[in-house]
């Protein structure tokens, strides 16, 4: 099971997880750590405040079930290997629609379901998605409108993790509320109980107006999200052990094309420079995937505050024909590929999708 997100839902999620009988594996993925504020609505002692999130939740974790295999990653989810999202079900708690957006992909690229849950404080709401990958379901964006993609959080990929989402500031008894919902929903579909599983839909609790609602999800026709579900290939070698010649050659040999190719990683584009938003000093990095250059590498030299990559600067596709030897022959871990990356070589023909490494 991966959990992402252990806030306001996240914290009391945990505590159900650890009672739950069967998990044999838990990954908690969070990127922040817990402040002094925290402590009024999560699930938190005072000792926990200044530690990161996936940390404490791992350990608590550990301590209810001894037996069980607990990783912590303290990471954005956009920035984790895809591999390591890969379970028989990811539960979301998440407060950003850029986070979710990335959960959704990549759950559907993987073919694991998720359940989403959410809160709206104000109005005492807590609600659950159940979204299972098929040609036939509705994903998360085949919800949205234009202006869900216009506000989405304006994040720059290399910036530290600066200007992060907003906090939700509920109480503690709404999102644990969603949680349990959540644990629910999901002991359900892990027990093979499709017949009571709310697949494709969203169940909303006002705790305001004593009030439950069952809303069905539909597919849109018209999605901005392609809905393909990846048949990946598994690679026995490590990053440093791959060029990035010979990943063009298999993904040549994969889809039988002649063509020129392109190579692309989901939610990490590769940059060549640098540039602080504060001086205007720019500073140039080689090829490097963007959301893997360390937080120090980004300080700017003049005046010590995060440097961006700049649109200008910043490749979705790399393509095959116009890279010069030297970067045919560097090794993925080079340009910061981790194990359990997956990585694209497309073509006209087709494309390959290859799993790098083992993740763990």
């Amino acid at each position: 099971m991966v959990v992402v997100g252990a806030g306001n839902i996240g914290s009391f999620l945990i505590a159900h997880l650890g009672r739950m009988a069967g998990l044999g594996s838990v990954t908690v993925i969070d990127r922040d750590v817990y402040e002094a504020g925290n402590l009024a609505s999560q699930d938190i002692a005072r000792r926990d405040v200044g530690r990161p999130k996936a940390v404490v939740q791992a350990h608590r974790l550990r301590r209810m079930h001894p037996t069980l295999s607990v990783t912590a990653i303290v990471e954005a989810v956009e920035r984790v290997p895809l591999a390591f999202l890969r379970g028989d079900v990811l539960l979301a708690c998440l407060d950003s629609k850029t986070a979710r957006r990335s959960v959704n992909e990549s759950t559907w690229r993987l073919g694991v379901p998720w359940i989403d849950a959410g809160v709206r404080g104000p109005e005492l709401l807590a609600r659950v998605n159940v979204y299972v990958p098929g040609p036939d379901q509705a994903c998360l964006e085949c919800g949205w409108s234009a202006e869900h993609y216009a506000t989405l959080e304006a994040e720059y990929p290399c910036d530290g993790g600066q200007g992060g989402p907003g906090r939700t500031n509920s109480p503690s008894g709404l999102g644990a509320l969603a949680a349990a919902l959540q644990a629910l929903e999901c002991q359900k579909l892990l027990a093979g109980d499709r017949a009571h599983v709310a697949v494709g839909s969203q169940v909303t609790i006002s705790a305001l107006a004593h009030r439950h609602y069952v809303t069905r999800l539909t597919v849109n026709p018209v999605c901005r999200f392609d809905h393909d579900v990846w048949r990946i290939e598994p690679l026995e070698r490590r990053p440093e052990e791959l060029t990035v010649g010979r990943v063009f050659a298999l993904g040549r040999g994969a889809t039988g094309g002649v063509d020129p190719l392109r190579l692309h990683v989901a939610d990490q584009p590769f940059t060549t420079a640098l540039v602080c938003p504060s001086c205007g000093r720019r500073r140039g990095v080689g090829l490097r995937l963007c959301g893997r250059i360390a937080p120090a590498a980004q300080r700017c030299e003049t005046c010590g505050r995060p440097m961006r990559a700049s649109g200008a600067d910043m490749i979705e596709w790399l393509p095959e024909a116009d890279l010069p030897s030297a970067i045919r022959e560097t090794s993925l871990r080079e340009l910061g590929f981790h194990a359990g990356d997956v990585v694209t070589v497309a073509g006209t023909a087709g494309a390959a999708h290859f799993q790098i490494g083992e993740a763990s």
